[in-house]
């Protein structure tokens, strides 16, 4: 019998590289409906992994139906063309990495001390690099309007950006629109900073600058928590 595999051994990444792995799917007694949405998730799944492995230029859509055993036609079945399988991959890459980011900034407690907040930017930060070809993707399209990914990593950020604005209420810092939406640009802006510099190799110590950012968002909360209670 196969050892189970232990909760939290796989990185977060890699989980989203292999999210919607076919082997993990019964296909015995499948509806056709339950057969297309199998077809269609093995295509996302070639087209993610090619992303992956040799980028954008490479994921032809002669190559992404091979990647799931596929012939070319099929691809037309539920494809309308190599933009509409590129809109459902950067949906399913970006909603995956953007979940990490919300999920890590709306831990972060002001009153808590600068080593939880370090902890959190540090198993963040490994679980980006753990995949840096799909971090790399995403870190390039993100702000390019003139592609299916970058429109479609533009829009998510932006609906992450609301949510994280929403979320420094319930931590008790309720702030102007204005200042709210400041201070979260500042920390998402950094971290994807700070990624794009580790990636590219202009930030060569991982921990020195997870202590960098850290110390700054440290920084941050304490000061807005001192303006909110002179304020009182």
């Amino acid at each position: 019998m196969r050892p189970r595999a232990r909760p939290g051994s796989v990185p977060a990444l890699r989980q989203f590289a292999n999210m919607l792995s076919v082997s993990t799917l019964q296909t015995a007694r499948l509806t056709r409906k339950e057969s297309t949405e199998l077809t269609r998730r093995r295509l996302i799944d070639g087209a993610i992994e090619i992303l992956r492995r040799d980028g954008v230029a490479a994921a032809t859509t002669g190559r992404i139906a091979s990647a799931a055993g596929l012939k070319q036609p099929s691809f037309y079945v539920h494809f309308a063309d190599r933009d509409a399988i590129f809109e459902a991959a950067a949906i399913e890459i970006g909603r995956r990495v953007i979940e990490m980011l919300k999920r890590q900034l709306t831990e972060f407690d002001p009153t808590r001390a600068r080593r939880a907040i370090r902890t959190a930017y540090a198993s963040m930060t490994a679980a980006f690099l753990s995949e840096p070809e799909l971090t790399r993707i995403f870190l390039r399209h993100r702000a390019d309007d003139g592609t299916v990914l970058g429109r479609t990593f533009r829009q998510l950020l932006d609906e992450a950006r609301g949510e994280l604005v929403e979320s420094l209420a319930r931590h008790g810092l309720v702030l102007p629109r204005d200042t709210a939406e400041a201070h979260i640009e500042l920390l998402v802006a950094g971290l994807l900073g700070l990624l794009e510099a580790l990636l590219a190799g202009r930030l060569r110590d991982r921990d020195a600058a997870v202590d960098a950012i850290a110390g700054a968002t440290t920084a941050m909360f304490r000061s807005l928590n001192k303006e909110r209670k002179d304020e009182r």
